[in-house]
């Protein structure tokens, strides 16, 4: 896994996305998913760009975890069950189920037991990689199995 840490750094130095597109004329919008973690790409120029401006290395940009996590949500009536893997190269190297259940609109989960379950990769993961990723999870929980997720 790889995360951006545009966002950490625009917030040590209290800058906005409009000031630093304003003075390096990258786009709003490139920048802007940037920050999201929502990029699927970035130009090496645009790196550079960022790097430069920002006095920062490319590896000041970016935290990187060797291994994957992988959801699938199957929803069940009352209930949606978690299936979650870790990956290496790929491979699951380790999985994890979790269930919450139903409750009006909302579907509450106690994500605290993945971290438990995966805490030998989690435990390597820096507090910001891993509220990145809990939004991750309610994002993706949120679009595969439509429904509001409130994480325990």
């Amino acid at each position: 896994m790889i995360f951006n840490r545009l966002k950490m750094l625009l917030s040590e130095r209290e800058l906005t996305i409009s000031q630093v597109a304003k003075d390096t004329g990258l786009s709003r919008t490139t920048l802007t998913y940037m920050v999201q973690n929502n990029s699927k790409g970035i130009q090496l120029a645009t790196l550079n760009q960022l790097c430069q401006y920002l006095h920062v290395l490319p590896e000041d940009v970016f935290e990187y975890y060797p291994f994957d996590v992988a959801y699938q949500f199957q929803r069940d009536q009352d209930k949606i069950t978690v299936a979650a893997s870790i990956l290496e190269n790929g491979q699951i190297v380790q999985k994890a189920q979790l269930t919450g259940k139903m409750t009006d609109d909302t579907c509450k989960i106690a994500y605290t037991e993945l971290e438990k379950q995966f805490a030998d990769y989690y435990v390597k993961m820096s507090i910001f990689a891993k509220t990145l990723l809990k939004n991750q999870f309610k994002a993706v929980a949120k679009e595969k199995a439509t429904q509001d997720i409130e994480l325990i």
